[in-house]
């Protein structure tokens, strides 16, 4: 699973303030402002690229689809069956996002406790996470919200934990983003098998 992300703002991530600028332009400075910085966690407010009928835009979102009925929220979806279960399957098909991050975090369970990683990817400073997003009526108000999608650990997360995030490499955004329809076997063509390295 992922169940938190870093999206780091310093002056050596050319990618990270580029992304929170166009954010101001697109949706507003106040909007922009509200992204969170640092480790991001279900529930914050993170930048993302979102599919559109046209492309994509930049947008500000919530991180966890709610669940009816519940105060819960899902906040990853199964690289294996997005395309089969209802919550997932239109976003699949019309609303692919990216999740821009710098590093990803997961536990590894150790006995009676877990240590904590930081995932990073070898030579990369800022990497795309593949998700989807929605549109959810709360509390009278229509919201924004992104699931981050995760997959079968490879051969050295699996060491750390089973899951982990679907990562998208830079080459393929425009083909993750097109309005072109889905399947499963290109959902793992486009993701990378980028060396990971835990800290």
């Amino acid at each position: 699973m992922c169940g938190r992300y870093s999206f780091d703002d310093t002056r050596e991530i050319y990618e990270v303030r580029a992304l929170l600028a166009q954010l101001a332009e697109s949706v507003g400075e106040q909007a922009a402002a509200s992204v969170k910085l640092g480790e991001v966690f279900p529930t914050d407010t993170a930048a993302i690229l979102a599919q559109t009928q046209t492309g994509h835009s930049t947008a500000a979102m919530d991180w966890g689809f709610p669940l009816h009925g519940s105060k819960k929220n899902i906040i990853n979806a199964r690289s294996e069956t997005i395309l089969e279960k209802p919550m997932f399957r239109n976003s699949a098909l019309t609303k692919r996002c990216l999740v821009p991050c710098t590093g990803f975090y997961e536990w590894q369970k150790i006995e009676n406790r877990k240590r904590k990683y930081k995932i990073d990817i070898k030579d990369e400073n800022f990497f795309y996470l593949a998700g989807l997003y929605s549109m959810f009526k709360i509390d009278g108000e229509q919201t924004l919200r992104y699931v981050i999608i995760t997959a079968a650990a490879n051969d050295f997360m699996k060491e750390i934990h089973p899951r982990m995030p679907l990562i998208v490499p830079k080459h393929n955004v425009a083909d993750w983003l097109n309005t072109t329809p889905i399947d499963i076997d290109s959902i793992y063509n486009l993701a990378g098998e980028l060396e990971a390295v835990a800290v």
